[in-house]
């Protein structure tokens, strides 16, 4: 056993401002809460935010009690806080320092973060460290001491930390560095990377790595400091208000983001009211648009008794997909929520909560799963409900062949995954009037066997891109799921 300083209890940490915005910190190994000197305080005082920084596993305590921890393990510890604080916050950040930096990597790579900051990734290893063969050597020992510059001891005054190294990290960041190789081109959410040029124990080169992979945006910053956690460098302050301008420019997304719901409608006068009276209690919603696609009953009617409702008339019956994209070209919104004519028990909560994780940049698109039968049985006509909100900018990217009747919700679904940042989904409990119900039994069944052959087409058309863009690459390469020779490709 290695004795440790071991003068302060170390444990999680948790500031509340009773916000709707947290940052999740995640320390490095042999670490702690302390690791960030301050910086957490600092964030949550200036900006009002919850700041939450749990301590990883085998920490705090004995350097031995190392041991047995996996990366896997580490993993398993931050997803059960993450998932439940995504449910809880409009916004997550993650802030993660050396091993820390490589676990809010993979974990953006999953979730939908709003940021994720990471300061001296240690994914590659600068000499001796990255020397072959270096970890064989825990056979013979175990626990190594830590080297510290001066003013960095003198800036721990007061702090808790490990005077020794766990020979185990080197195996830890090898096992992590193996699993974000292959995801990194996940990660949808901002990233801005902090790395001290000399830092002792990585390569600043690391963030180059992380340049070809991410496709979000990621922004760096190069420091000269020789310490591997620079928030024990000499200009502290200055460095933690560079660090919350990057947070400040990531959460203010805005409050200036333009929200509009267009409700295609065809003979709806018995229900429409009923949606556009929660639609008007909606807080997020700015506009709402109605399309009514050359309906021969009153809907039209009821609509234009809603002073507030923009109303537009389709000279002929020409699908819902055409009357989607007619209301947005009716508006200027950032983003567009879509939704049916036919609803029951729709509330302005449930609008809401479809809307917000897109107007939270967690996704291109959030789609609310209704709770009918046909829905609650198959998740994949679940996730055909006309009911989500988009982006603007993924809507437009979607090809005029999907904008054909009931093609569009395959259409979206298939375009925000594969080239945007990838949709959510949750169910709630509202459900849609039934076809034989509103037009009687025959005719209502032959309505809903056309929808379903308009979207057995639109399956079809996303195979047929996704083939267009297998003739590009190898396509076994392409097939992973498939894999015949039971083995990772």
């Amino acid at each position: 056993m290695i004795a440790n300083r071991a003068i302060i209890i170390i444990s999680p940490m948790f500031l509340s401002k009773d916000s709707k915005i947290e940052y999740i910190f995640i320390h490095g190994y042999t670490g702690g809460p302390t690791d960030f000197n301050g910086f957490p305080e600092f964030l949550s005082n200036r900006y009002g935010v919850d700041v939450k920084v749990p301590l990883l596993l085998g920490h705090g305590t004995d350097v031995s009690d190392l041991d047995g921890v996996e990366f896997d393990d580490y993993i398993k510890q931050l997803k059960e806080i993450i998932e439940i604080d995504l449910e809880k916050y409009e916004k997550v950040f993650l802030v993660g320092v050396s091993l820390g930096a490589i676990l809010a990597l993979d974990l953006a790579s999953e979730y939908p973060v709003s940021g994720v900051l990471n300061i001296n990734l240690p994914t590659r290893l600068r000499f001796p460290l990255n020397f072959p063969g270096l970890y064989s050597l825990r056979h013979f020992k175990k626990y190594w001491p830590k080297v510290f510059l001066e003013e960095e001891l003198a800036m721990k005054n007061g702090t808790t930390y490990y005077p020794h190294m766990n020979i185990r990290g080197l195996k830890l960041i090898k096992d992590g560095k193996k699993l974000l190789r292959k995801k990194l081109g996940n990660i949808r959410a901002p990233v801005y990377s902090v790395h001290s040029v000399y830092d002792r124990i990585g390569s600043y080169k690391a963030l180059f790595d992380l340049d070809k992979k991410i496709k979000s945006p990621h922004r760096k910053m190069l420091f000269t400091e020789k310490i591997h956690n620079v928030f024990f460098m000499k200009d502290s302050h200055g460095f933690y208000a560079n660090l919350a301008e990057y947070f400040e420019n990531e959460q203010d997304i805005s409050t200036r983001r333009k929200v509009a719901a267009i409700v295609p409608a065809y003979n709806e006068e018995e229900n429409i009211a009923g949606v556009l009276k929660v639609l008007k209690n909606v807080s997020k919603l700015d506009e709402i648009i109605v399309v009514d696609d050359a309906s021969t009953d009153n809907t039209g009617e009821v609509v234009l008794a809603f002073d507030e409702v923009k109303y537009f008339r389709n000279e002929v019956n020409s699908g819902k997909a055409f009357s989607m994209q007619r209301g947005v070209n009716g508006t200027d919104a950032d983003i567009i929520f879509f939704c049916d004519a036919d609803l029951k028990k729709l509330t302005p909560e449930i609008v809401n909560s479809i809307i917000e994780p897109v107007f939270n940049e967690r996704y291109d698109m959030f789609v609310g799963l209704r709770n009918n039968l046909t829905q609650k049985m198959i998740k994949l006509f679940a996730l055909n409900s006309g009911e989500r909100a988009i982006t603007r900018e993924m809507w437009e990217m979607i090809p005029d062949k999907f904008k054909y009747r009931y093609r569009i919700e395959v259409g979206m679904n298939y375009f925000v995954q594969t080239y945007g940042r990838g949709f959510g989904s949750k169910k709630f409990d509202y459900y849609q009037t039934f076809k034989e119900k509103k037009y009687g039994l025959l005719k209502g069944e032959l309505l809903r066997w056309w929808m379903y052959l308009d979207v057995l087409v639109a399956y079809f058309l996303t195979f047929e891109d996704y083939l267009t863009k297998l003739s590009k690459k190898d396509l076994f390469s392409s097939f992973k799921i498939f894999d015949l020779w039971g083995h990772k490709r």
